[in-house]
């Protein structure tokens, strides 16, 4: 599945998994808020030489992707730019994640903001897809930026290893995957699908993780069912804007971990979840209910696409697809703070790339006690990210509070 996502068609945005945050002063974060790159590119090289899929570049060969190794010149994939401007921070992130990587080098690359907040460094990091899902992302982030772990006789490439007696997925439990899918309600909105254009805008919203976590059991449900009724908020305040008919549910969809398979890179199943579109904790049991139904299904289903040929598939699919009005992914974020060379990563939250016809995603990250939601929209046709924030983040405050 790796080098078949390179096939992938996000609509003109690199498929990538980007991590963004805000560096405290500190090490190579000065009391202003402006790095030191050669302080950081010091502390990053012997890492970066300890991570197989920092090094390796894809290479075409007879219609075929290979993973070529090569040297790492670690200043070629760190950028410093400025934040200042309309938007600040929100906005760098909004054109940084609009920007290729490099195809004749590894496909990754951190963007340095000075002073993107006072005294603090905005840090974005981004990684192909086809080197990390959202899971590895994080493991990763924590060997290059956190601190010196030990040596546990595994290298960085390695990846969770499939059961002895693993097996792939069973041809019927992919029918009865691919069947609900298609005989969903179609979702009708003109404004959430359609055309996706070339700008994108983005913004957070951030709650107590331990709080929600509590109200959410309360109710029978989990911290992501919490999630998602957010994700239906937010789905919500952009119908109102654009004056449509606000319907009872919405099909969301959630990727999940599954096993992974030899050196797979990418072990991501996917859940299909009819939102409610109503703020209630009889909705929040509604979707904790078919969560627990769902999830099983998606986990048997294993990784929807293998090959270039169902990517090709996949592309045209998704640009017309009426099956889902967005995708929200939920990323479990570093155990423990990072200090980056002695600067504190203060806060973070994550975003994934628009693909296919579905102009808004978001992607929630656990990191230092908090729930962040990342919101990626587009600016073309959406109304500014920070409205479809506010209302994630009222949401999921109001499943505190109730």
């Amino acid at each position: 599945m790796d080098t078949a996502i390179l096939g992938i068609n996000a609509t003109g945005q690199p498929y990538v998994v980007t991590l963004a945050g805000l560096l405290g002063p500190g090490g190579f974060v000065n009391a202003a808020g402006h790095p030191d790159i050669e302080h950081l590119i010091e502390f990053l090289t012997p890492r970066v030489e300890r991570e197989p899929d920092l090094q390796h570049c894809p290479q075409r060969r007879d219609g075929r992707w290979w993973w070529v190794r090569m040297p790492v010149d670690i200043s070629a994939h760190i950028t410093v730019e400025s934040a200042a401007g309309p938007g600040g921070f929100a906005a760098l992130c909004g054109r940084t994640v609009m920007k290729p990587l490099p195809p004749d080098r590894p496909l990754w690359h951190i963007t340095l903001a000075p002073a993107a907040h006072p005294g603090q460094c905005g840090i974005v990091v981004r990684l192909h897809h086809a080197v990390v899902d959202g899971t590895r992302a994080t493991a990763l982030l924590e060997r290059l930026l956190g601190p010196e772990q030990e040596p546990s006789g595994t290298t960085g490439a390695q990846t969770g290893t499939a059961r002895p007696d693993s097996r792939g997925p069973t041809l019927p439990s992919r029918v009865r995957h691919g069947l609900r899918m298609f005989l969903r309600r179609p979702v009708r909105s003109p404004v959430l699908l359609g055309t996706v254009g070339d700008t994108r805008d983005v913004a957070a919203a951030s709650v107590d993780l331990a709080e929600l976590e509590t109200a959410a059991r309360a109710s029978g449900a989990t911290v992501n069912d919490a999630y998602l009724i957010a994700v239906g908020q937010g789905l919500r305040a952009v119908l109102m804007d654009a004056g449509e008919p606000i319907p009872e549910t919405l099909t969301v969809s959630v990727p999940v971990q599954v096993d992974s398979r030899g050196a797979a890179h990418n072990a991501v199943g996917v859940m299909l979840v009819a939102v409610p579109l109503t703020e209630s904790v009889a909705a929040l049991r509604t979707v904790a209910r078919r969560t627990w139904e769902a999830k099983p299904l998606a986990r048997a289903s294993g990784t929807t696409i293998g090959s270039p040929r169902l990517v090709r598939l996949f592309n045209v699919f998704t640009r017309h697809q009426r099956v889902i009005a967005t995708v929200a992914s939920n990323v479990h974020g570093p155990r423990q703070r990072l200090i980056v060379d002695g600067a504190p990563l203060t806060e973070m939250w994550a975003l994934g790339p628009l693909a296919g016809n579905v102009r808004v995603g978001f992607t929630a990250v656990s990191y230092a006690g908090r729930l962040s939601v990342g919101i990626e929209s587009d600016a073309d046709h959406l109304p500014p990210a920070s409205r479809i924030a506010d209302s994630v983040g009222r949401a999921l405050q109001l499943i505190i509070d109730t």
